[in-house]
């Protein structure tokens, strides 16, 4: 298969929920390829509540799953930037995907959000600010109505109107294998005929991963 030229920067949309392992694994080798390749990150947020809501069940958009991190993360990017809600989501995976820790509820995020230097009141900030809800379901819903997403971690070419649930890996490549991932990556993006390219994952362990 002819890779086209991965010299030329770009810039991807990275859908995220911090509550999922998969998009954590992800989230990381998009990092690390950064290293080798101009890639630019566009961290956009993603609700996995949404997808599982049942019908007729009221949202709790406090203490319902990963909401309170959701609006955290959503005021980071607007008060601090694309880089604030890296640092937040990198160290809100580690504690979850590396040190299994609960993220679920406000208190595990507020600890989170202190140790990262976001201070003491910052997430009772996000969660008295009722705009922080729109503006993780204006991601969310931009990933539905673009990408038709269904799930994380989803990627796509910023522009682009098609975009990948993945690619889903066990283990996080460094170095040249993350840059080789991402070239093959990058070519199947720019592919609107290409759908789906999926195998069983059960035999795979699903350990512990932090930045």
């Amino acid at each position: 298969m002819a890779v086209k030229d991965t010299t030329k920067p770009v810039t991807i949309n990275f859908h995220f929920d911090p509550q999922c392992p998969l998009a954590w694994r992800t989230a990381l080798w998009v990092r690390e390829t950064r290293n080798t390749r101009p890639v630019t990150i566009q961290w956009r947020l993603f609700s996995l509540e949404v997808v599982n809501r049942k019908e007729g069940v009221e949202p709790d958009y406090v203490n319902g799953f990963g909401w309170a991190a959701l609006r955290t993360l959503a005021l980071a990017r607007r008060q601090k930037g694309n880089e604030a809600i890296e640092k937040l989501y990198v160290a809100l995976g580690n504690a979850a995907h590396g040190r299994k820790e609960s993220i679920r509820q406000r208190e595990g995020v507020e600890k989170v959000a202190q140790e990262a230097g976001f201070g003491a009141d910052f997430v009772e900030t996000a969660l008295n600010d009722e705009s922080t809800i729109q503006d993780v379901l204006n991601d969310h819903e931009e990933a539905v109505k673009r990408y038709h997403a269904f799930g994380v971690p989803t990627i796509a070419l910023e522009g682009s109107n098609v975009g990948f649930y993945g690619p889903i890996i066990n283990t996080v490549p460094q170095g040249e294998e993350a840059a080789d991932l991402w070239d093959y990556t990058l070519w199947a993006l720019q592919q609107p005929n290409i759908f789906e390219l999926k195998r069983d994952r059960s035999q795979a362990e699903w350990g512990p991963v932090s930045a």
